[in-house]
């Protein structure tokens, strides 16, 4: 789009922004009409701390800067790209006060007064329901802090669920105050109201640990996207805790589905589909705005592909001309993964997480060994505590000592032979592949591998008290039609990352292979057409039989 962008242009741009999704084409009209061109050049600074940024930006095309301060009065910068909205601080979109806004590159912004923005809101009242959700979402930005995300990544959209998914929660809680109230009631014409009045306190004292705990529980669960992957992060207080992601090029379709009483207060369900699962985003508020952003960011990643492919062959035709340097643009940082094992690592007996070489080795966790092993060493010990009382009762001679050693010997061989099948367990990230092997002492050895290529969706889950504490769990792969467990792992959030830093430098890896060859075969044929054309072929098809 040019520094001057004519109205269909605007009118395009809009139609891909989640914030008009659902207007008619001549409603994107009038709004175009009133946005207004506005260029930056690079490091030159849209506005500087205190001042108010009043009107609504939308990034045409460029990179800005955007530094925000959260509540604990803490700089916190994200990056403004392509198709981005934000300002209308008065409005709460930018989710916090700005500190600055600033190019990186030169940059082409539409603007929308706030008198005009004003009009806007007040013609189309859905758009400042839509623009309250964008604000929720961004609101959270600052202070979220996500120790599983990438390098390059940043996060665009936070939310929690729908209060009124609180709200009926709450229900139980405000049962037993109202039983408590009763009990009060009752102690009003009882001859003896201690009993009553201690039930009622008793009942009060539950219903508010209940309120107080389903609020925390509410508070700890999030869904959150980014500019590469969808998801979402669920933890269930001293029960289990979760992240279920699908990366954004992985995503087929997005449904809503809303009930009678979601549509009257405000929530829904959205359903993320790719190939073959499905990542669930229950009671969401405003569902069809959350729907409409993370196509909006589909579309934008699957964009990013296509102008990355072009650029590829855009520099091969050049360089095939020689009409340009070999310049190319900047590889995007991977996720990385981390490679040395601590100290406490290194000196375990049961190691967890193992490197070897470019091999990611995991081991069950040792509570699992434990748990295992626990009626056998409790055999053992009572063995030890009771060997005097059992060998008095022993024959002297040599079935006596026969019968005390075998009663040692054959716990200790059985928890021998839970360690090697713990130690034979073990799952494997590679640079191109996932395995999971599984081999029994003398027995029978089962292999299951799956490349990252065929990686659709990521879970990870810490179930009971017991996985809570020592944290382990289960991380889920879907791989198409089938899924590959690696159960029982140290830190599965941590596992789940390991896997998606790996899927997306082997992306990258596989990307760059195939613009090397495209571009190479690209050369070819530059070649062979000047060839021709230097022998005076004019027919359209001469080079083609030339080639043949």
């Amino acid at each position: 789009m040019s520094a001057d962008s004519t109205l269909s242009e605007r009118i395009s741009l809009l139609k891909e922004v989640a914030l008009f999704r659902e207007l008619k084409e001549h409603e994107l009209a009038q709004i175009a009409g009133r946005f207004i061109d506005y260029t930056l050049s690079r490091g030159q600074a849209l506005y500087e701390e205190g001042e108010l940024a009043e009107n609504l930006y939308l990034v045409v095309d460029g990179h800005l800067r955007c530094e925000l301060v959260n509540s604990h009065d803490q700089v916190v910068a994200s990056g403004l790209q392509n198709g981005d909205i934000f300002g209308a601080r008065s409005l709460g979109l930018d989710g916090s006060p700005i500190s600055r806004v600033k190019a990186l590159h030169a940059s082409h912004l539409l603007y929308l007064p706030r008198r005009d923005l004003d009009y806007v809101l007040q013609a189309f009242p859905a758009l400042a329901q839509r623009l309250h959700t964008l604000a929720a979402g961004r609101s959270l930005k600052p202070e979220s802090s996500f120790e599983w995300l990438g390098r390059d990544e940043s996060i665009q959209f936070v939310m929690r669920k729908h209060s009124a998914a609180l709200w009926l929660r709450l229900t139980r809680a405000l049962l037993l105050a109202i039983a408590s109230l009763l009990c009060v009631q009752v102690s009003l014409g009882a001859t003896n109201a201690m009993p009553w009045l201690l039930a009622a306190g008793g009942l009060l004292l539950a219903a508010a640990g209940w309120a107080a705990w389903e609020a925390a529980d509410w508070r700890n669960d999030f869904y959150v996207l980014t500019d590469q992957r969808v998801v979402w992060l669920e933890h269930k207080l001293l029960r289990s805790a979760s992240r279920v992601e699908a990366p954004l090029e992985t995503v087929q379709s997005v449904n809503t589905h809303t009930s009678l009483l979601g549509r009257l207060l405000g929530f829904g369900d959205v359903m993320i589909q790719t190939f073959t699962s499905t990542v669930s985003m229950p009671n969401v508020g405003d569902p069809h705005t959350t729907k409409y952003l993370v196509e909006e960011y589909v579309l934008r990643q699957r964009r990013g592909a296509r102008l990355a492919r072009h650029d590829g062959i855009r520099q091969a035709v050049r360089e095939s001309l020689g009409t340009a340097p070999h310049n190319r643009t900047p590889e995007r940082p991977v996720a990385s993964v981390s490679q040395a094992p601590s100290r406490t690592e290194r000196l375990w007996l049961f190691p967890t997480r193992t490197i070897d070489g470019d091999k990611i080795i995991y081991h069950k966790h040792w509570a699992k060994l434990l748990s295992t092993l626990f009626f056998p060493l409790l055999f053992l010990v009572a063995v030890f505590f009771a060997v005097e009382y059992v060998y008095a009762g022993l024959p002297r001679d040599g079935a006596g000592w026969l019968v005390l050693l075998g009663a040692l010997l054959v716990p200790l061989a059985i928890i021998l032979y839970h360690y090697v099948d713990w130690q034979n367990d073990i799952y494997m990230l590679t640079p191109e592949s996932l395995m999971d092997s599984e081999k029994k002492p003398l027995g029978s050895l089962i292999t299951k591998t799956a490349p990252l290529a065929n990686v659709l969706s990521l879970e990870n889950h810490r179930i009971g008290l017991m996985g809570l504490l020592f944290n382990f769990g289960v991380v889920r792969i879907n791989v198409g039609d089938s899924w590959l467990d690696f159960d029982g792992v140290h830190d599965p959030a941590q596992v789940q990352q390991d896997i998606f830093a790996r899927i997306e430098a082997f992306k990258l890896k596989t990307q760059k292979q195939r613009d090397q060859d495209e571009r190479a075969r690209m050369a070819e044929w530059l070649k062979v057409y000047e060839e021709e054309r230097s022998r005076g072929v004019s027919r359209p098809g001469g080079a083609d039989e030339a080639v043949e």
